[in-house]
């Protein structure tokens, strides 16, 4: 669907508007002095087709307006208005855009506009209504760029002529010079020039997943034959670790790849021989010796303290009786007298003597105290007989404690040997049980064969659905391009006569002369350089409306007569008027041939392409004249100009 442009508007700060409309499918033509704010106007147009970066340099044009806005109107009536505000202070870029959409739309007021999308949704949206078909271009395989899908962004190569493009000898389209843009421009052309339908885009996709599923099918068929080669012997070494892990008996031997599959199968079914001893089993048995041992202690304390207290009970009534036997025998005390008669001369006191008494009173506490030891010798015995019973029982049970104890120690031993044993017959199984399950892997030889031949099918298919190369079809579109651009090549009455055509790998026009490709750079003369790009974008534009391909249908040259004037100098002083540019030293039939070119094609386009002229140059011809946008040049002078004399500029705030 075509989209050309229906006006431009400009906003000021105090809500002024300044509104250029534009002729659908016919030159229109803008001229006046330098500096009045002509070449902004492709800044503009692109700033609005949904791209951040906003290229007006500082000045009035900057300074004085607020928002910028442009109205683009497409063949089914449908008219979307796109404006932005310029950035804020000295930024370089803004992304928040005000969008509406209807027919017959007019101007908004300034207090309207408010941001309600984003240059994402912009381009969004004019790829949609254009009839840009999803699609995706994928690089070859092994190249590093990432892939890209044409939007309407990347129509603006064949959209825009600017002074420092329109004429320049090394390159050809607008933005070419900018980093990774020559090769977008070469991975979107294909698809803008029909060349790469959205059928065909989606058959390639799928061609290319097919044929990665094949490269993929075909490597993991050769890492399973790699790993093939080398299992006979892996397989070998693992029956030898299980011999030595007694998993397999030492003569256990396997000389085909058969026999070895078969014992390791076998080594899958390998169990513990027998449960490991319960681990807490030593660890009580230690505990009981340790009480049994502490209790004898404690019995043998209480056998030698009643065996000492025996003994001096004993030592002290042998004592006592003696001394006892020893008064006896002398007689030195009658008990019917004692201490009324003197021991010496057997004479009767008239008074106790105190220290005899006292000396009979001890000996009857001696003899009461020999009596209770006589009597508690019985008991003491016997206690003392109790507690060797119960030692000896101690001691019995306490060495019986001990044997179990080594024996349980031994146990344990036993069974950390054969822990041992099994957890290295465990390692060696699971190294076999990886061993087979890489086997199993390895054998998926036959269904890695089925995919790689279902695979290399659909490769076949897919293929045989893309019979034309792509290649082809772009050749063929550029060669018949190229004799549209021939054609107009000899009514711009071009120097070097030859065939003309655009070479898409170097973005550039070569001229075939006498079968030698001669580019665009090895040319001279600006008229040269001019014919070529017109001719060129011109001829692409043609091609994109007979293809029915989605690109705007509106070009915009900025300055394109001034390779006509003997300098640039003496062009840019010219102030729009019809009379000092026929004053002028300029090859005026060429520039009238330039505009008649101009003119014919619109016509032939039928109102599908808009040609957008900023000149300084003004011819009195009256298809000159009823081109202009604006009668009057744009002088500076009052509203003669893109922006207004008396707009303000922003308040000092608005930074």
């Amino acid at each position: 669907m075509t989209m050309q442009i229906q006006s431009i508007v400009l906003y000021s700060h105090s809500g002024e508007t300044r509104e250029l409309n534009f002729k659908h499918g016919d030159v229109n033509i803008i001229t006046g002095r330098s500096l009045t704010g002509k070449s902004s106007i492709i800044e503009i147009i692109h700033y609005c087709l949904g791209y951040s970066s906003f290229g007006i340099n500082e000045g009035a044009v900057r300074e004085r307006v607020a928002w910028f806005a442009v109205t683009f109107a497409f063949g089914d009536g449908t008219e979307v208005m796109i404006a932005k505000p310029v950035p804020e202070g000295h930024a370089k870029s803004q992304s928040q855009a005000y969008i509406e959409i209807g027919s017959s739309l007019k101007v908004p007021p300034f207090t309207k506009l408010s941001p309600n999308t984003n240059d994402d949704g912009v381009q969004a949206e004019l790829s949609r209504r254009l009839g840009i078909a999803p699609n995706l271009h994928v690089p070859q395989l092994g190249q590093t760029r990432e892939a890209l899908e044409a939007g309407v962004q990347h129509t603006d190569f064949y959209l825009f002529q600017p002074q420092n493009v329109i004429a320049n000898k090394d390159i050809l389209f607008y933005r070419q010079v900018e980093e990774f843009m020559p090769q977008t421009i070469k991975d979107t052309l294909p698809y803008f020039l029909g060349v790469v339908s959205s059928e065909r885009i989606a058959i390639e996709h799928d061609l290319k997943l097919a044929r990665r599923r094949l490269k993929i099918a075909q490597r993991d068929l050769d890492e399973a034959k790699f790993v093939a080669s080398d299992q006979l012997t892996r397989g070998r070494t693992l029956i030898e670790e299980a011999k030595q892990a007694g998993i397999l008996p030492a003569t256990t031997d396997a000389k085909a790849f058969e026999d070895v599959v078969r014992l390791l199968n076998d080594v899958m079914k390998w169990k513990p021989s027998a449960p490991p001893l319960e681990a807490d089993k030593v660890t009580d048995w230690r505990r009981n010796v340790d009480q049994r041992r502490d209790r004898l202690r404690a019995i043998s304390r209480q056998l030698e303290a009643a065996q000492v207290f025996d003994k001096d009970s004993q030592g002290y009534a042998t004592e006592v009786g003696e001394q006892l036997m020893r008064l006896r025998s002398i007689e030195l005390f009658h008990s019917d007298d004692v201490g009324r008669r003197c021991p010496l001369c057997a004479n009767e006191l008239t008074a106790e003597v105190p220290a005899v008494a006292a000396i009979t009173e001890t000996l009857q506490h001696l003899r009461a105290d020999l009596d209770q030891v006589e009597a508690e010798k019985p008991r003491l015995r016997e206690y003392i007989e109790s507690m060797k019973t119960e030692r000896d029982a101690t001691r019995q049970s306490l060495a019986d404690a001990e044997f179990t104890l080594q024996a349980a120690i031994a146990e344990d031993e036993a069974a950390q040997v054969l822990r041992d044993a099994n957890a290295r017959a465990a390692r060696v199984a699971g190294r076999i049980s990886l061993y087979l399950e890489t086997l199993r892997l390895s054998h998926r030889d036959e269904r890695l064969q089925r995919a790689i031949e279902q695979e290399t099918n659909e490769v076949n298919r897919l293929a045989m659905l893309l019979k034309v190369d792509s290649n082809e079809l772009l050749t063929s579109a550029l060669n018949s391009i190229g004799g549209q651009m021939t054609k107009w090549a000899d009514e711009l009455q071009l120097e070097h006569k030859g065939q003309y055509r655009v070479d898409a790998n170097n973005l550039t026009v070569v001229i075939d002369i006498h079968g030698r490709p001669v580019p665009m750079e090895k040319i001279s003369g600006g008229h040269n350089w001019l014919g070529c790009h017109l001719i060129a974008l011109l001829s692409l534009h043609y091609h994109f409306i007979v293809a029915n391909c989605p690109v705007p249908g509106f070009l915009v040259l900025d300055q394109p007569s001034q390779v006509y004037f003997p300098s640039v100098q003496q062009y840019k002083q010219l102030s729009g008027s019809t009379q000092e540019t026929a004053n002028a030293d300029a090859d005026l039939e060429a520039v009238r041939r330039m505009f008649n070119l101009l003119w014919s094609v619109c016509a032939q386009m039928k109102g599908d392409l808009q040609v957008v002229v900023l000149e300084h140059a003004n011819l009195p011809e009256n298809r000159f004249q009823q081109s202009l946008v604006e009668q009057a040049p744009w002088t500076g002078a009052g509203s003669h100009a893109l922006v207004p004399e008396h707009w303000a500029a922003r308040p000092v705030d608005a930074d």
